[in-house]
């Protein structure tokens, strides 16, 4: 693990703080912990095509990382997929989750995908709209309900932010990156900045 005070756990806090304020506030601790370890692979989108599983099997990947794709697409930057972003939940969850998580999250999966084959077809094989649909539903059931401990698919929903932008992809090609700022400007129209969000 990375020396505490090293800059690129500094970095990784910083980019905590925002992920955090996306997420309305809260991390779990598990979430936390991956991503101040970087379990993300090195190598994000090798890791998305040929991942080497230790928490899911091939069929229950695929319903995460299509999961992770529908909450970040592809567009004119790179999506979860390209992100690495199913790997980096992969290891999350073997290597950082208690067992007792661990289960929770095996159950609320299955039960997605039961809830989602009731349409008549499995998730993976309904068309991308209804994907779409059924899964921005559930997100807003989740966030409305006061269920506790967090379910499947807001946990999902926060390792699929924290991998995204924890990745290379997701950084640069999201965030402005100032490795020195030169001047401080205080009051900068929002047309003039090329991303949304600067980082140091």
């Amino acid at each position: 693990m990375s020396d505490e005070n090293s800059p690129e756990i500094l970095q990784r806090r910083a980019l905590l703080k925002r992920a955090a304020w996306l997420l309305g506030g809260a991390i779990s601790a598990p979430a936390a912990l991956a991503f101040l370890q970087g379990c993300s692979s090195r190598d994000e989108p090798a890791a998305a095509a040929s991942p080497n599983l230790r928490f899911f099997d091939a069929a229950g990947l695929a319903v995460v990382a299509e999961i992770a794709e529908i909450m970040i697409p592809k567009t004119e930057t790179s999506g979860a997929k390209d992100a690495g972003v199913p790997a980096f939940i992969d290891l999350a969850l073997d290597g950082l989750y208690p067992a007792e998580d661990q289960a929770r999250y095996r159950a609320g999966l299955v039960e997605f995908e039961t809830a989602a084959r009731a349409s008549g077809k499995p998730f993976l094989e309904q068309d991308e709209q209804a994907r779409a649909d059924f899964l921005h539903n559930a997100l807003a059931v989740a966030v409305n309900s006061d269920r506790k401990p967090r379910p499947f698919i807001l946990m999902t929903r926060e390792l699929t932010l924290l991998g995204y932008f924890s990745s290379q992809v997701g950084i640069t090609e999201n965030m402005e990156y100032v490795a020195v700022p030169t001047a401080y400007h205080g009051c900068v129209p929002l047309s003039q900045m090329k991303k949304h969000v600067y980082w140091e």
